[in-house]
C-alpha cells in the first residue's frame, strides 16, 4: 500500500470515529444522562449496570477490542467515565439550584434536617444535598456569595417589543465614510 493510500484511511477512520461519537453522544449518552441526578443516589452496584453500555459504545466508536481497556477508550474519545459525569451533572444541577431559593428542590438539597440521620447510618443511601456537600465544598462554594436568579413576574409574550431603526443599513459599510455613519445616526 502507498503511503497516501494509508493517510487517506487513516483520516476516514478518524472522520467515522468522529461521526460514530456524535451519534453516541447523542442518542445513548443523552439516555444515560436524563435523570442522573435522581438514579445518581441508587447503589452503587446498580448504578455501575450502566458501565457496559458506555463501555461498548466506545469499542464500536472507534473499532476497539473488547478486551480494551474501558479508561482508555475514555481518554481517546475525550469522554468521562459515567461516574464523573453523573457527578459533574449533579454539581451543576446543585449550583443553578443553589441560585433559585423559590425553588422546592432547594430545601431538600441545601436545607436538609435530616443530617444527623444519615451520619448515624452510614450504610444508608445519602440524598443529593448529602452526596454533592464533600465536593462543593471543595471547589469553594459558598452559599453566601451566590446571587439570587431572578424570575419576570411579567410573561416574556408582554413585554414591550424592542423598535429597531434599520435606517443605516442603506450604506455600504465598505465605501461610505465612517463620518457619515456617525451624523446619521446623531440625527435619529
Amino acid at each position: 500500500m502507498s503511503q497516501s493510500y494509508v493517510l487517506l484511511l487513516t483520516l476516514l477512520r478518524e472522520q467515522v470515529n468522529k461521526q460514530f461519537l456524535h451519534l453516541y453522544r447523542s442518542l445513548i449518552r443523552s439516555k444515560l444522562d436524563y435523570g442522573c441526578i435522581v438514579y445518581g443516589s441508587a447503589r452503587p452496584s446498580y448504578v455501575k449496570i450502566l458501565d457496559p453500555s458506555h463501555n461498548h459504545a466506545s469499542r464500536l466508536c472507534f473499532g476497539a477490542f473488547r478486551t480494551s481497556s474501558s479508561v482508555s477508550l475514555c481518554v481517546q474519545a475525550t469522554e468521562p467515565l459515567l461516574a464523573l459525569r453523573r457527578k459533574k451533572l449533579a454539581l451543576q444541577y446543585c449550583l443553578k439550584l443553589s441560585a433559585n431559593t423559590n425553588n422546592l428542590a432547594y430545601n431538600a438539597v441545601f436545607n436538609s434536617k435530616l443530617k444527623t440521620q444519615f451520619d448515624n447510618k452510614p450504610s444508608q443511601t445519602r440524598p443529593l444535598g448529602f452526596r454533592v456537600e464533600d465536593d462543593l465544598q471543595n471547589l469553594g462554594f459558598k452559599q453566601k456569595n451566590v446571587l439570587p436568579a431572578t424570575v419576570l413576574t411579567i410573561p416574556p409574550w408582554f413585554l414591550k417589543h424592542p423598535n429597531c431603526n434599520f435606517s443605516l443599513c442603506c450604506y455600504d459599510k465598505t465605501t461610505t465614510n465612517p463620518e457619515v455613519f456617525n451624523q446619521s445616526f446623531h440625527t435619529m
